[in-house]
């Protein structure tokens, strides 16, 4: 596939199913895209299911409607993982659209086209290092023991986890940030072409995402089959992470039975979680009673931590893609990829700069021009 392949060439290739991507991918409803090309939403549903064509017109109008290069609406690019946002695990939260779940899950598949990218150039990934869990429904209790199992199997030991993303990757997961404007999903987790994936917002407050890895670790060793945003399992996902973060047999006693700011500092240090998780996991284990739990959260309150706690420590982010890119950075460049991918390069650049790519590996896969040689004739 080439950039410059005219339009007529990619509109002879066009997916009906990578029309419905490319709109999903923009957060547009079918409604609201058969508004910008002045059709009938059934218009944009006989598009979408190929039982009626396109106009070449409207293919023009479909590519600058979606903002999206016209390769990405064809079938000229390689097979890339196809996520399913039924076996996505989302929380439930009401203020989150559908056209905003699955303007993340379409975020999320091309980031898993690089790393597919990337895997036919060679680059081998971690292999998943862990077992789901098969048996029968876990108590609260069986939750707690289940947790320091998987800590057992991982080698970790019963203190601190540092960096969840760290820990993460080296056991296979792939971990994808998503952008600000996917904010309110917070974080979501599910299987891919037998690849576990983690979700998460690119710039949620540090302790914040290390409960969120746990918490979608939860689900992917223990919700592989399960319905999302069912309450039950929201619950029993949120105990892991507490139990997983802050086992039982030292962090109750580590934690003080009563709250005071300076002493919970001290625990966020040095467990790498939020002061209001290390308090609710106080409660939790009934090392703090509910009288002195809600004190602490009504200081917490009128401090104004409850949504900006103090003293964060560095976010635990994904490294691998970024060495990944490292690896290929010799003989692969910003626009091979964003061919691939279906991308304009600027548009792959804003991706790779959300997964936190450095400064130092883009300009590696961007090659300055080579200068015109020019074959200067002696003058007559």
């Amino acid at each position: 596939m080439s950039v410059e392949s005219s339009l007529h060439y990619y509109f002879q290739h066009v997916s009906p199913a990578r029309i419905s991507m490319a709109r999903e991918r923009a957060g547009l409803t079918k409604k609201k895209l058969a508004e910008l090309l002045d059709k009938k939403p059934s218009a944009v549903t006989q598009f979408e299911s190929g039982k009626s064509g396109l106009a070449f017109e409207t293919f023009t109008r479909l590519v600058q409607a979606l903002k999206i290069h016209p390769a990405y609406l064809t079938t000229l690019l390689p097979e890339s993982p196809q996520l399913k946002i039924e076996t996505c695990h989302f929380r439930a939260n009401r203020s989150v659209t559908q056209a905003e779940r699955y303007q993340a899950v379409r975020y999320a598949q091309d980031v898993l086209a690089i790393y597919r990218a990337l895997e036919r150039r060679g680059v081998t990934f971690p292999d998943v290092a862990f077992s789901t869990y098969e048996g029968p429904e876990l108590s609260e209790r069986k939750i707690e023991e289940y947790s320091i199992t998987v800590r057992k199997n991982l080698g970790l030991g019963l203190g601190p986890i540092l960096n969840m993303a760290e820990l993460l990757e080296s056991i296979g997961v792939f971990i994808i940030l998503l952008p600000c404007e996917c904010a309110k999903l917070d974080a979501f987790a599910t299987w891919i072409d037998d690849r576990p994936c983690i979700m998460i917002t690119a710039d949620s407050p540090a302790s914040r995402m290390q409960f969120d890895y746990g918490h979608e670790f939860a689900h992917i060793l223990l919700d592989e089959n399960r319905s999302s945003g069912d309450p039950l399992t929201e619950r029993i996902a949120n105990r892991f992470a507490s139990a997983f973060l802050m086992p039982y047999p030292t962090f109750s006693t580590d934690c003080p039975r009563k709250f005071s700011l300076s002493v919970f500092i001290s625990v966020k240090d040095f467990w790498h979680t939020s002061i209001a998780a290390s308090m609710y996991r106080a409660r939790q284990l009934d090392i703090m009673s509910e009288r002195n739990y809600r004190s602490g959260i009504i200081s917490l309150t009128r401090e104004g931590y409850r949504r900006s706690e103090p003293k964060e420590f560095d976010r635990p982010l994904p490294t691998s893609l970024d060495q990944a890119l490292q690896l290929v950075s010799s003989d692969t460049t910003i626009s091979d990829l964003a061919n691939e991918i279906g991308l304009y390069q600027e548009q792959l650049i804003d991706v790779l700069k959300t997964q936190g790519i450095s400064s130092e590996t883009i300009s590696s896969l961007s090659p300055a021009p080579q200068k015109a040689k020019i074959i200067n004739f002696p003058a007559r």
